[in-house]
């Protein structure tokens, strides 16, 4: 990893098990709390990251952007005290070049504004100095500590048995790429013009409040696509932009189940948008154009 001394970075206390899972992350804060570049985040890229052609798959992408945009957005919110919690209602990404498995990514954000509740950022992943994508987002920032309550009181209240099993219909995505298969087993079903996925929760894809991981439900979104575009129009997709509106949280009581609709393509791009729901609530709500290519 060229030039970066990890001993010199931190990750997140208490642990975040999604991002223990999929990365670690780590992070360095320099200057002032509210000041461009004050945050500097590095994600290590390996193998459980790849996509089918060999890259780094767009959820993780997804995942280390929702990490920045929470820290720049929630370090500036508290001014560097580490008072707030940061949870993200809305985020976008554009992707201007492919990653790859081995150079460690980076990402630096500048805090745009911060009101009583909300705190507006932006950014950008590189990978030895190239810009890899954009982000920019919104998130809500609450009191570190009443977080932390509430986390606890979850995890004190036993959880219903729900059964997690899969429906009739769906069958298992045996040939998902490797970043897919490291988060959980997605399961599909073809529909006219799209595709449906399920996906059985486990602990692993929560953060650490308790509940499902933004960068997940991200996660779970883009595999969920993909494999849409691709069925509907039998070439190989990779996602230009992605947008995410976070509306309610979710648990690992149930599995995440989306439909995911194509309203328009053509020869080398599609729009695609669906919903990200836990038994029948909404948790995410998504659009993505996607870039079409010949397979092979």
């Amino acid at each position: 990893m060229p030039d970066i001394n990890l001993a010199a970075y931190s990750v997140f206390v208490p642990p975040d098990p999604f991002e223990d899972h999929m990365g670690p992350i780590y992070y360095r804060l320099e200057g002032d709390a509210r000041s461009a570049g004050s945050v500097h985040c590095v994600l290590p890229t390996h193998d459980a990251h790849g996509n089918y052609a060999g890259g780094v798959h767009g959820g993780a992408l997804l995942t280390f952007a929702d990490y920045a945009l929470c820290l720049v957005a929630g370090r500036a919110a508290d001014g560097g005290t580490n008072s707030s919690f940061a949870m993200t209602v809305s985020i976008a990404a554009e992707f201007l070049d492919g990653a790859r498995i081995g150079p460690p990514l980076e990402a630096r954000g500048e805090p745009l504004q911060v009101t009583g509740r909300l705190a507006f950022a932006r950014g950008r992943i590189t990978q030895e100095g190239k810009t890899i994508a954009l982000w920019s987002g919104v998130c809500r920032h609450v009191a570190r500590a009443k977080a932390m309550a509430r986390k606890e009181e979850n995890a004190a209240r036993p959880l219903a048995a729900i059964d997690q099993a899969v429906p009739a219909g769906f069958e298992l995505f045996a040939t998902a790429s490797a970043y897919s298969r490291h988060i959980g087993p997605i399961y599909i079903r073809p529909e006219p013009e799209g595709a449906s996925a399920v996906q059985p929760t486990l602990p692993r894809m929560c953060n650490s409040g308790g509940v499902l991981h933004g960068g997940y439900l991200m996660s779970f979104a883009d595999s969920a696509i993909t494999r849409a575009a691709a069925l509907a129009t039998e070439m190989a997709p990779s996602t230009v932009s992605f947008a995410a509106e976070f509306l309610s949280a979710g648990d690992i009581t149930a599995p995440l189940a989306t439909r995911v609709e194509i309203p328009r393509r053509g020869k080398s791009i599609a729009f695609l948008r669906g919903l990200v729901e836990q038994n029948g609530r909404g948790l995410l709500s998504y659009s993505a154009t996607m870039m079409l290519r010949p397979r092979g």
